[in-house]
Parts: C-alpha cells; sequence; structure tokens
C-alpha cells in the first residue's frame, strides 16, 4: 500500500503571473485563495488546489523531463465546448484545433490547451462519444 494519500496541490512555474491566474480564474472560474502581486497566486477549483509560481524563464515544453500535462476533469461535453468557445474568444491556444475524442471511436472526449506560459493542459469528461460524433484526436502522448 502506498504511503501516500493523493495530491495536496500541483505547483507550477508560470512565466506571467498575471496571465496565468486569469487564465484559471477568468476562463476555467478557479476561486482564488491567496495572491502575492509578482510572486505567487494560489487558485482552487474546490477540488484541486493549483499554486502559481512567478519563476519560469522561459515557456513550458513537453519535450523535456518534468511536467508532462495537467489533466482536469469537467462534468460534461456542453462544458467542454463552453470553454473551448471562451478560449477561442480570448485567443488561448488549442491543441488538435479543438474538442476530440482521445485516441479511438468512442473513447474519452477531451480539450487540450495551453496556458499562457505553454503549460498543456487537457480538460476532459466521463462522457463518451457514443454516437461518434467527434473527431478523434491524438490524444495525451501526441504533439501537435
Amino acid at each position: 500500500m502506498a504511503l501516500t494519500k493523493g495530491v495536496n496541490h500541483v505547483g507550477l512555474s508560470v512565466t506571467d503571473l498575471e496571465a496565468s491566474k486569469a487564465f484559471f480564474t477568468d476562463i476555467l472560474e478557479f476561486e482564488t485563495v491567496e495572491y502575492a502581486e509578482g510572486h505567487h497566486a494560489y487558485v482552487t477549483d474546490q477540488g484541486t488546489m493549483i499554486t502559481l509560481w512567478q519563476t519560469a524563464e522561459q515557456e513550458a515544453s513537453v519535450n523535456v523531463a518534468g511536467l508532462h500535462h495537467l489533466a482536469l476533469s469537467v462534468e460534461s461535453v456542453a462544458v467542454l465546448r463552453q470553454l473551448e468557445e471562451r478560449m477561442k474568444e480570448r485567443g488561448i491556444r488549442l491543441q488538435f484545433g479543438g474538442i476530440g475524442v482521445k485516441g479511438q471511436e468512442g473513447g474519452t472526449i477531451a480539450l487540450f490547451c495551453y496556458d499562457p506560459s505553454g503549460i498543456r493542459i487537457e480538460l476532459t469528461t466521463p462522457q463518451r462519444d457514443m454516437k461518434k460524433e467527434i473527431p478523434i484526436i491524438g490524444g495525451c502522448g501526441a504533439i501537435e
């Protein structure tokens, strides 16, 4: 049995604290728990705490050791569509062009995007594409 009991929080090094905080609070509707301008912000969706640290000197990349992506759950495809539209309106970089099914027909539906520091974020729902109406995308391991 593991000695740990789940994730306490996820700490992200960001290049632009204000932009990253806005991504989580304005787009994903996280709540700010603590904020020190130019230094750090703690944000939460009431299930996951994310700490943002103004320490990165360059954008993130999945090609170097470290965080490959951060996956967050959403309730439904309708919420994914709402987030996709919000991100498109605000110029957030989307991977695969938008919502898709990860890897195979009838599979997990997800939206992959990049936060302002280039950190890859996956938003996923437990709903499945049983009608095969959503395009298949590369999924977690794919790089676009």
